[in-house]
């Protein structure tokens, strides 16, 4: 889990103001660096879920 509250990390897989500057969302980032998910509408209930789901499809 990263606070990205500067863009820094965004900007760095070359995503700038990912979503027109939503303040929040979830990417799946492999260890090469691929961004592999996006989950740009983080909703409290359910999220963890979807993103854990995301997880298992890419990596098993």
């Amino acid at each position: 889990m990263i606070d990205d509250s500067d863009w820094a990390v965004s900007k760095a897989f070359g995503v700038d103001r990912p979503f027109g500057g939503l303040r929040s969302a979830t990417f799946l980032i492999d260890p090469d660096g691929t961004v592999r998910g996006v989950y740009p509408k983080r909703k409290d209930k359910g999220h963890a879920v979807m993103v854990l789901e995301g997880c298992r499809g890419i990596w098993g």
